[in-house]
């Protein structure tokens, strides 16, 4: 029997702010790295987009299937695909669900077709609905729903007389966590916190590759945050509003964030400037005044640059004067573009 597979694609990712399905994901993008996992045990794979030529551009060894009914959300992209499949059923997923199992949907597949759809029952009485199989005996129910603009999936499950499979039952089937596989990508927030969970698999980038993981905490960021440092009584906040209008000028986005902000919500700067920072991830640059300190309190090992009021110098770092924004742009700059790279 072909086992099918159906990868809905058709959100409007609001919350993200980009399409979701092209986020990069490992070497390459987040549809593509669904499509690579289930090709050996699927060798039918359907996207379930908005628009027939959605990532036609990708050249995916997938069918297409475009939504009957725009706008209507999941359950539109299930009763599409299921009125265009050849097969009499499918296994469903979504898009920003990249750590569903193989081994998942295969067995959902081999129950028994008494019931049109086979889904998830979590410890907690939490179904698993959207991540499911749908079979074609379903479309009579699903095409009433989108009719009456009935979108609940738990009443859509009742009228289908679903069955359910328990989570302990599944832990023979795969050893992968329940909560893991079923994590969405909602969010960049989200979006960071997978990448995390795929370099953790070590399967962020390819193995020949020599790339570590930039981060700032515990948080992932493609974004470089440079901390100024220093003693408390230097006004940092002044130079960090001087150092972003210069930025600012030269045409850079950049951003002032309190150091206790989540910076992976950021994603439309080149820059994250804050104060006082400590985290050993981020880039430091320490200021210094002739009237509180003349010599860094920081390692010279953990700073990036040094900017004082005095012309100090040194030869492990670069140094700059903060009483002139200006001086630090080039290196700034340069700090940028190292970094995307």
């Amino acid at each position: 029997m072909s086992h099918a597979l159906v990868i809905l694609c058709g959100g409007k990712s609001t919350r993200i702010g980009t399409d979701k399905a092209l986020l990069p994901f490992g070497d390459c993008c987040l549809i593509e790295y669904l499509v690579r996992k289930f090709q050996p045990d699927f060798p039918k794979i359907y996207l379930s987009v908005q628009q027939k030529n959605d990532y036609a551009h990708l050249n995916l060894p997938v069918t297409t299937i475009g939504d009957i009914y725009g706008n209507a959300g999941p359950l539109s992209g299930i009763f599409s695909a299921l009125s265009m499949i050849s097969e009499e059923r499918a296994f469903f997923i979504s898009v920003d669900t990249p750590f569903v199992e193989p081994a998942l949907g295969l067995y959902l597949l081999s129950q028994p077709q008494e019931h049109p759809i086979w889904a998830i029952e979590r410890a907690n009485d939490q179904l698993e609905t959207l991540s499911a199989v749908y079979s074609k005996s379903c479309i009579p129910q699903v095409g009433k729903a989108m009719l009456f603009h009935q979108y609940s999936f738990n009443r859509l499950h009742e009228k289908c007389n679903a069955g359910y499979i328990p989570e302990d039952e599944l832990a023979k089937v795969c050893p992968v966590p329940l909560n893991e596989q079923f994590f969405n990508i909602n969010t960049r927030t989200h979006y960071y916190h997978a990448l995390k969970l795929l370099s953790e698999r070590g399967e962020l980038f390819d193995e020949d590759s020599n790339l570590e993981l930039p981060a700032t905490g515990n948080i992932i960021s493609f974004i470089p945050v440079v901390s100024l440092v220093g003693d408390s009584i230097i006004d940092k906040k002044t130079f960090c509003i001087q150092l972003l209008e210069a930025l600012k000028k030269d045409g850079i986005k950049a951003a002032i964030f309190d150091s206790e902000k989540d910076f992976s919500n950021i994603t439309n700067v080149d820059l994250i400037l804050t104060c006082d920072l400590e985290d050993e991830d981020c880039f430091k640059i320490e200021l210094l005044s002739s009237e509180l300190n003349e010599t860094p309190l920081h390692p010279l090992s953990g700073l990036v640059a040094i900017a004082s009021d005095f012309g100090y110098k040194c030869e492990e770092v670069p140094c700059f004067d903060f009483r002139k924004p200006k001086s630090l742009l080039g290196f700034l700059k340069t700090l940028i573009r190292d970094y995307s790279h």
